[in-house]
């Protein structure tokens, strides 16, 4: 099972990391026409911590053998849990600064076309 799940869990961190990325360039663009603060530097921000998650899950591959401790639960919350769980965080709440005034419009005008 983990043969099948591997590849697909470094499929999903490289969807996520490319998602940042266009919302990273989106936001930047946006930010330029409303001469926002440059908070679309936190999308790159979190693209860096997204990079430990991603080393985590290939070198965990079932391929190698591995010392004791790369299984242990500490190291997979330090080393993949808490960054991923970081970087999420961090890039919703750009994501919110930047894109926030849709959701604050759709309800002033009470959700009617």
């Amino acid at each position: 099972m983990t043969l099948l799940t591997t590849p697909l869990g470094i499929a999903g961190l490289l969807s996520i990391f490319f998602m940042l990325f266009i919302l990273a360039n989106l936001s930047r663009r946006l930010g330029t026409v409303t001469k926002m603060k440059p908070y679309y530097r936190g999308f790159y921000v979190a693209m860096g911590i997204l990079v430990l998650p991603l080393i985590v899950r290939m070198v965990l591959s079932p391929a190698g053998i591995q010392p004791d401790y790369l299984h242990s639960p500490a190291f997979y919350l330090f080393a993949y849990h808490l960054p991923f769980a970081l970087a999420i965080v961090i890039s919703c709440i750009v994501a919110w600064r930047y894109w926030g005034w849709l959701f604050r419009e759709s309800q002033a005008s009470g959700g009617q076309k």
